[in-house]
């Protein structure tokens, strides 16, 4: 039920992700025409942040069906990670485009040009409708996933900056400082590589296998080793498939037992990781010996080169999966 109910929810949010492509792909051949014309770096920048628009709503678009994909034998666990990988391309993307801002902000610094703040002010005014028509539509299905709220923070950056461009119109229309353009061209730049930073940073975590974001692995194992009928635990990694779907490994110790009795721990463990931890996916490596104290183990390969044991693909041993 919930497979459906999560498949529905994809499907409802394709929509307004295909308006907002159609949206963003005008408003950036507006913008960036209105730019060169008018002589405004910050109505290009904020042409530049639209295109990025464009393109990581293309790939949200196509993350979100493939992620719908069933697994095979190639890709076990089916494509979630598509979404992560959306994700990070869309942060590296505005990170480039924040940076590159600045340094063209820099160089017109040196060699100003002569602004025409009447066209840039009535393409501004549009480019803001269009981007606020498309985190309107958007808003709802932000939390959805990663790569959905990377789409919308895409979107709502470029709202920001399209209210920042207006401004600028205006002040150069009214006051003659068109030093104000390269300024607010700068800021925006840094606004883009600040607000997609920390994404970038969760989607590389992600890809990496890192613990996901508020889980300690000593905390998890602390619960593990309290829990009836576990006498310790090692090997242990949690990491995440997708921004919603989280995994862990762990040799468990337990008492010398029938593997049919086993059940009456893995079972109700594995409901309470979900509880406290929203751990979805568990597998259980049960132990009457500890084969290895260590919490986090290591091994060496034939290179002498130091590896975690927690590849992500499950040990031998019994498994339990949450569905």
């Amino acid at each position: 039920m919930k497979d459906k109910a999560d498949s529905g929810g994809r499907n409802e949010a394709e929509r307004p992700v295909v308006y907002s492509i159609l949206l963003n792909g005008i408003i950036t051949v507006v913008e960036l025409l209105g730019g060169v014309f008018s002589n405004s770096l910050a109505l290009v920048s904020d042409a530049m942040h639209n295109f990025s628009d464009f393109v990581a709503l293309i790939v949200t678009l196509v993350a979100m069906r493939m992620m719908r994909w069933d697994g095979n034998t190639r890709k076990s666990y089916g494509y979630f990670r598509v979404e992560i990988l959306a994700a990070f391309i869309n942060s590296v993307l505005l990170v480039m485009i924040g940076v590159y801002i600045i340094y063209e902000a820099i160089g017109r610094f040196y060699h100003p040009v002569v602004i025409n703040p009447r066209l840039m002010l009535i393409v501004a005014v549009v480019g803001f409708a269009a981007n606020l028509a498309s985190v309107l539509l958007l808003k709802k299905h932000r939390e959805q996933n990663l790569n959905v709220k990377s789409a919308f923070l895409h979107l709502l950056t470029d709202t920001l900056e399209s209210g920042a461009v207006i401004l600028t119109a205006l002040i150069i229309t009214f006051y003659r400082f068109e030093a104000f353009d390269l300024i607010v061209s700068i800021a925006i730049g840094v606004f883009i590589i600040k607000s997609s930073w920390d994404l970038l940073i969760e989607s590389v975590n992600i890809l990496t296998e890192g613990s996901p974001r508020g889980i300690d692995l000593n905390e998890v194992a602390d619960f593990i080793r309290a829990f009836p009928g576990v006498k310790g635990v090692h090997h242990l990694h949690v990491w995440s498939l997708s921004s919603n779907f989280r995994a862990l490994s762990a040799h468990i110790v337990v008492e010398d037992m029938k593997i049919s009795k086993t059940t009456g721990i893995t079972d109700v463990l594995e409901d309470r990781l979900a509880d406290r931890f929203s751990i979805d996916h568990p597998t259980f490596q049960l132990e009457a010996d500890a084969c290895e104290e260590e919490l986090i183990s290591q091994y060496r390969d034939r290179n002498g080169l130091k590896r975690s044991t927690g590849d992500g693909q499950g040990n031998d041993g019994t498994r339990h999966t949450r569905h």
